[in-house]
């Protein structure tokens, strides 16, 4: 096992299925990556130095609710490895997921920017892993004050409202099935690893039906060889004929990461 920069977090290469960098460009060996976070890596590299210090390393645990709905905002979250989903609670206390974000965005970033230092949703993590938090006060003086953070900022809130918004089509007109097949891969894309550390019961709440349905449809998948499943985990045996399983959402949604 290799350890992270960020100290007690170990993670294994071997379960990587695309090589992903861990933390800041000093580690990473490559003068152009400023972060594997996306959303940071974009920014002008004059910004970034100055605002480095203030980024604070944190190990995610899956499960971890970061913000419950109406939770004041302390902190702006940019996932490296880790994978956030943010959850509607519905009126008969079952949660839906309407976005799920890694390396390629940032948890917090549509209230702020929309004015707010509330938390309209609550927010999980779905797989864990690494990130680095920057307080509220220093993301709003930095996002007023360089119009390119700006822009980069906006390109990624326009991408979270474009995955809220082609939820609520996906949930409404394609079959579970599709929805599971998309989803697995959204993850997989965010954080690289082979094993996807999940459960039934996690799954059903996150597309938010009944457990016994993500059963029934995760043996089926495993009948045709698409996935292995174990207590906890699962495997994407083969991604090419799983794109094809997946509904459309997949690829209007995709993964895009520097927008």
């Amino acid at each position: 096992m290799e350890r992270s920069e960020f100290g007690h977090f170990s993670y294994s290469p071997s379960d990587d299925f695309s090589i992903q960098t861990i933390g800041h460009s000093r580690s990473a060996g490559s003068g152009n990556q400023r972060s594997a976070n996306f959303i940071l890596n974009a920014f002008p590299a004059e910004i970034y130095r100055v605002l480095e210090p203030s980024l604070k390393p944190v190990v995610l645990k899956k499960e971890q609710f970061l913000y419950h709905e109406e939770d004041r905002l302390d902190f702006v979250y940019f996932p490296i490895t880790a994978v956030v989903s943010e959850f509607k609670i519905l009126e008969d206390g079952r949660m839906v997921e309407i976005a799920v974000t890694g390396n390629e965005g940032a948890i917090g970033l549509s209230s702020i920017f929309s004015g707010s230092l509330n938390a309209p949703n609550c927010t999980q993590v779905s797989q864990d892993g690494t990130a680095v938090k920057l307080d509220i006060l220093t993301f709003n003086r930095l996002m007023h004050s360089n119009e390119r953070v700006r822009n980069s900022i906006s390109r990624s809130v326009e991408a979270y409202i474009k995955q809220i918004s082609q939820k609520a089509i996906c949930n409404m007109y394609h079959s579970v099935k599709e929805r599971l097949c998309t989803w697995l891969l959204m993850v997989q894309d965010r954080c690289g690893r082979k094993t996807l550390k999940l459960t039934h019961e996690q799954i059903a709440r996150t597309l938010g039906v009944y457990r016994p349905s993500i059963t029934c449809i995760a043996q089926e998948l495993r009948q045709m060889n698409l996935i292995s499943y174990s207590r906890g985990g699962i495997l994407l045996n083969d991604r090419k004929r799983m794109e094809q399983a997946a509904c459309t959402c997949y690829f209007d949604l995709g993964y895009t990461p520097g927008l």
